[in-house]
């Protein structure tokens, strides 16, 4: 008798890691923020840098079905968020938030270094540049976390890499691996979960007053 049962196919990351995004917002568009939209001759303010990416289980074998969400300010520091869409330094064409998906544990992103944030309610103090990332991966739980630059002096005075261990804030530094065309690259890896874990942290946010 003919089975009328359909056709298992095999889970994919859009069926398990969630949160369950249209494919129209995983375009390949959103890989490169430098770039407003194709066929324009307008840019964004700041120095374009190439962020690689690679994401690594307890074994450090690469992770494959996962969704990373990133989010940053602008070349001034300055996130694009209803609050500050009347700041002189706010720069409409430069969205800082973009989403990829990867079922090979390797990201690449082309965008801008981003500026320092000054810290809520602590004038003249400041966060140092950095990229906030969402994480999702089948098995896991979100995890928040945050990346850096190397060779940024105000990595010293930022409160969150202050307040771990110097071998725990190294693991959230992006090393400077070469430039090319006057454009900055940069690769890090993110470890869930074992000996060499990344920090996590809960539901950072990049505007947070860090005490």
């Amino acid at each position: 008798m003919q089975s009328i049962l359909p056709e298992i196919l095999p889970a994919n990351g859009e069926d398990t890691i969630g949160p369950y995004y249209p494919i129209p917002f995983l375009d390949e568009e959103s890989e490169d923020l430098t770039i407003v939209h194709p066929g324009l001759c307008v840019e964004v303010a700041g120095k374009p840098i190439d962020l690689s990416l690679r994401l690594r289980d307890s074994h450090f074998n690469l992770v494959d079905g996962a969704l990373i969400e990133f989010w940053q300010a602008n070349t001034k520091g300055i996130l694009s968020i209803p609050q500050n869409f009347d700041h002189p330094d706010y720069d409409p064409r430069f969205t800082g938030f973009y989403r990829q998906r990867s079922n090979t544990g390797h990201f690449k992103v082309r965008t801008i270094m981003p500026g320092r944030i000054e810290l809520t309610g602590s004038p003249h103090q400041y966060r140092a540049p950095h990229i906030t990332l969402n994480i999702f991966c089948d098995g896991i739980t979100r995890v928040v976390t945050q990346i850096f630059f190397e060779d940024h002096s105000e990595n010293l005075q930022d409160p969150l890499l202050a307040s771990l261990e110097t071998q725990l804030a190294k693991r959230l530094i992006a090393k400077r691996v070469g430039e090319s065309n006057q454009v900055s690259a940069f690769e890090i890896d993110i470890v869930l979960q074992g000996e060499n874990e990344t920090p996590f942290f809960d539901d950072l946010q990049p505007i947070a007053k860090i005490k």
